[in-house]
């Protein structure tokens, strides 16, 4: 990981949860002005408890697809999860990120695809700027299952 991107996962210390909702089996955080896109596997751990998953969308009645237990588990942990504070944020060599809040909440953003023998590299999580910095730009950090990017626009 080079520096740009450990100054991007650091300034997510001190910002508050304020938001997490689902988009299909993707669960996106709001940790204004920053969000993470988690597409990969990933959960939420709260008091060595895990409440919800993004394996927990395959759960679904195959009719509407907000009928499912990842939809449903955001719902009823929703006041659980937010409103913590980053207290750390870490990537592992392997590209994990984990990041553990003052409410005893630990997100943990897992890499779930091995090597890609049948196309490119699948994107597991994105930690984004959601408005222009004090230069102007947005930065991007996209891991995906062997390699990360940074990049500003």
């Amino acid at each position: 990981m080079n520096d740009e991107a450990a100054a991007l996962i650091n300034l997510l210390v001190g910002k508050r949860l304020v938001h997490i909702c689902c988009e299909a089996e993707i669960l996106d955080f709001d940790f204004a002005p920053f969000a993470l896109h988690a597409m990969g596997c990933t959960r939420v751990i709260k008091n060595n408890d895990i409440l919800v998953t993004t394996l927990d969308y395959h759960s679904w009645d195959l009719q509407e697809s907000t009928h499912n237990d990842e939809w449903e588990n955001v719902k009823r942990f929703y006041a659980e999860m937010v409103d913590g504070m980053v207290i750390s944020a870490a990537i592992s060599p392997w590209y994990d990120l984990r990041i553990v809040l003052d409410n005893h909440v630990i997100i943990e953003c897992l890499i779930a695809n091995a090597y890609a023998h049948y196309g490119q590299e699948q994107e597991q999580w994105v930690l984004f700027e959601t408005k222009e910095n004090e230069k102007g730009k947005r930065a991007f950090l996209t891991a995906y299952n062997k390699g990360m990017t940074f990049h500003v626009i």
